[in-house]
């Protein structure tokens, strides 16, 4: 098999873990790294104004920025010239996003895999197999860091860091489990808990966090203001979650180390996907719901059953 020529764009947690795993893995031969910012890696960096001087000398990118201002315009803009896959997880967006992109792709004939990580992704997934099985479906995410929503806080002009924690609220996860299906919001599943550091106006920080559509309004928040020296205790990525069914029936759970490290891990297994859609005339916007698990694999799937 020939070696995948790859490039990663954005260099935060989930890029560095990236760089890691693609240069560890024969499949992969990592080319580049695109950044907005003047970094070092492992491998040859370009600024993203360079990037269309790779078209037809990359098989397909990772895109690893934000989904809060990163991923949907710069997905608009690559899929003209490359393949990708992204991690796109604002859930409330994901369906205009993927129609948006399916057009675009298939008329430049280009393959995306959106949406990919363990959530969307894995738990996507598991939610359309148990609510089809057994119906009364949960997902409960945490404790752990969300690195959308801490990354979208520090977006916020006058704060220096951020770091945000979903908790899950152990009440309901407890009803569930009982085979008690909760009468609540769905947003009454989880608190939000952010730690910042600031150099500006803290109570205007603190109102546009806990209003901010799609991240925190409606949901039980609490903001922290803490200094620099206090938000180095706050530096480990771990996360997790669960999906499961009333009286846990079925049960899908993670509980992760390094949120970015898996993420980076169900990007990589999903690169593999869409070359081979690609390769086979597979041209569009794909969701991991969309792939069959086949495409995963380069060796015979049945060995898997």
């Amino acid at each position: 098999m020939k070696k995948i020529k790859v490039a990663i764009v954005g260099y935060g947690n989930l890029g560095k873990s990236l760089e890691e795993l693609l240069l560890n893995d024969k499949r992969f031969d990592l080319k580049c790294v695109f950044s907005r910012r003047d970094i070092k890696a492992k491998v040859f960096t370009y600024p993203m104004s360079k990037i269309k001087n790779f078209k037809n000398k990359i098989d397909l990118l990772f895109l690893c920025g934000g989904s809060k201002s990163d991923i949907e315009n710069q997905a608009e803009e690559l899929v003209n010239d490359f393949n990708f896959i992204d991690c796109f997880d604002n859930h409330n967006h994901i369906k205009n996003y993927i129609s948006n992109l399916e057009e675009k792709a298939k008329c430049t004939k280009h393959t995306c895999v959106c949406c990919c990580g363990w959530d969307p992704g894995l738990f996507s997934m598991m939610r359309l197999l148990f609510n089809s099985i057994e119906g009364n479906c949960f997902t409960f995410w945490g404790k752990g860091v969300s690195q959308g929503h801490s990354q979208a806080i520090r977006n916020i002009k006058g704060v220096e860091d951020a770091i945000q924690y979903t908790l899950p609220n152990k009440e309901i996860v407890k009803q569930i489990k009982n085979g008690v299906k909760p009468n609540v919001n769905t947003k009454d599943l989880h608190h939000r808990q952010c730690f910042v550091v600031a150099n500006g106006n803290k109570n205007l920080i603190k109102e546009t966090i806990i209003k901010m559509p799609d991240y925190f309004e409606g949901y039980k928040t609490t903001v922290k203001f803490i200094d620099g020296e206090q938000m180095k205790s706050h530096k480990k990525l771990y996360h997790g979650g669960e999906v499961l069914t009333l009286n846990d029936t079925m049960n899908f759970k993670l509980k992760l180390e390094s949120n970015p490290v898996f993420t980076a891990k169900v990007m990589k297994a999903y690169a593999i996907a869409l070359n081979n859609l690609y390769e086979s005339g597979e041209y569009g916007a794909y969701s991991i719901l969309d792939i069959a698990p086949k495409y995963l694999t380069n060796s015979d799937y049945i060995a898997y059953i």
